[in-house]
């Protein structure tokens, strides 16, 4: 299969932290996805001659084929975050996907109540969702929470409002410990439980952001009922047990 280029179309500074990009294919096609999936960006190679590729999210509906955009948090140590604000509008950069074969599944969701959940940078798998067709006309079965940290500035409540103007289906936003402390997970147990409730047991569900919060999460629907097969998920860091702290998502 022969290199894929994309063309940066539009930039912009959203938070002291953030950018959102838009980009869209170098030879003029449609640039075809589904809500929730995520490409894979070619930054070039590092001082060792290792190559720079990060996934991202894309966060856009994908009702739209001309051109799609993501966000990214800059971060101090990131190689690509650090890359990528000083690109010019106009350059090219080469890429693989869409990726994300668990919602680009025809057959996912299965008709029920949905739940959509996100933690930290997790919300752009979130919003992509929301965002979709598939989702367009079952966004009053699907219950979408996004759990962060007082310190979290990757995307304001006021960013996602205007990303999401015309969804009904707002996410609830609370709040949890920081990434370091030992109650972080079950913090978020605590409030899913009381987010369920007397709810009917989700027939699907995907979770981003944190793997070490979705794992336990995974493990609690599980227990509740919800089919294995019906869940997705994707860790945007935390990726095994006992990780290192290094994102493989968007830095």
């Amino acid at each position: 299969m022969g290199q894929k280029f994309l063309k940066l179309i539009d930039k912009e500074n959203i938070s002291l932290s953030s950018d959102i990009y838009r980009f869209e294919r170098s030879d003029g096609s449609a640039f075809e996805f589904v809500g929730g999936q995520y490409v894979i960006l070619n930054l070039g190679n590092d001082a060792d001659g290792k190559s720079i590729k990060r996934a991202y999210s894309i966060l856009s509906s994908d009702s739209k084929a001309d051109s799609f955009q993501i966000c990214v948090k800059r971060l101090g140590t990131g190689k690509a975050s650090s890359i990528l604000p000083k690109l010019e509008l106009g350059a090219e950069l080469e890429y693989s996907g869409p990726w994300g074969k668990f919602v680009g599944d025809p057959t996912w969701p299965t008709p029920g109540f949905s739940l959509i959940l996100a933690t930290d940078t997790g919300i752009t798998s979130l919003a992509g969702l929301l965002l979709s067709k598939k989702f367009s006309d079952r966004l009053d079965s699907t219950i979408t929470v996004w759990f962060k940290t007082k310190e979290e500035d990757f995307l304001s409540e006021k960013d996602l409002r205007n990303l999401l103007s015309g969804i009904s289906n707002f996410p609830n936003i609370f709040q949890i410990p920081s990434i370091s402390d030992p109650d972080r997970i079950s913090a978020v147990l605590e409030i899913l439980k009381s987010i369920l409730g007397d709810c009917t047991v989700p027939e699907n569900a995907f979770l981003s952001g944190d793997g070490n919060i979705l794992r336990e999460v995974r493990s609690e629907l599980i227990r509740l009922g919800t089919l294995e097969s019906r869940i997705g998920m994707e860790a945007f860091f935390n990726t095994q047990r006992n990780p290192s702290p290094v994102a493989s998502f968007g830095v």
